[in-house]
């Protein structure tokens, strides 16, 4: 029996807005508190779990999906889909990543070339976590409603 991944409130949320942030990228790039905001997605590798990725942000991902071309995936339609969560192995290059169209169509397949998503979002994570934060970084539900014009300070 194939065992789906159930996904959280926040992480849900995060994969129906992540065309929504990579739109806006230059715009939360360009704010700390955004581009600092967490995101809890279970990515991880066999036989370690997801301890990798600790402390991934949405500037992870959107540093992730401009500088990885493997993080973006165009299906056999033209269809672009933004990786949003992704496991697997570094020995057998087995995998799946969960990723969404531009329309927010989830969908998860494997990929070519897994040890070039891990060890790109590993260095990305890296970079984020000693860089400077800022004191109080947004939340992801924070950055959507600034993106769309709904948060009243």
């Amino acid at each position: 029996m194939k065992k789906e991944m159930t996904f959280t409130e926040e992480q849900k949320l995060f994969v129906r807005s992540a065309w929504l942030l990579y739109n806006n990228r230059e715009r939360i790039l360009s704010d700390p508190r955004m581009a600092y905001a967490p995101i809890s997605m279970p990515n991880g590798l066999m036989y370690c779990g997801d301890k990798a990725f600790k402390g991934a942000t949405i500037g992870v991902y959107l540093d992730w999906w401009q500088e990885c071309e493997k993080a973006v995936v165009t299906d056999e339609d033209g269809r672009r889909k933004l990786i949003v969560c992704f496991g697997g192995s570094m020995l057998s290059g087995w995998n799946k990543c969960h990723m969404v169209d531009e329309e927010g169509l989830a969908s998860e397949a494997r990929v070519q070339g897994f040890p070039t998503l891990w060890h790109s979002f590993s260095r990305i994570c890296h970079r984020y976590a000693d860089g400077e934060k800022p004191e109080q970084p947004y939340c992801l539900e924070e950055v959507i409603c600034r993106l769309a014009g709904r948060y009243e300070e």
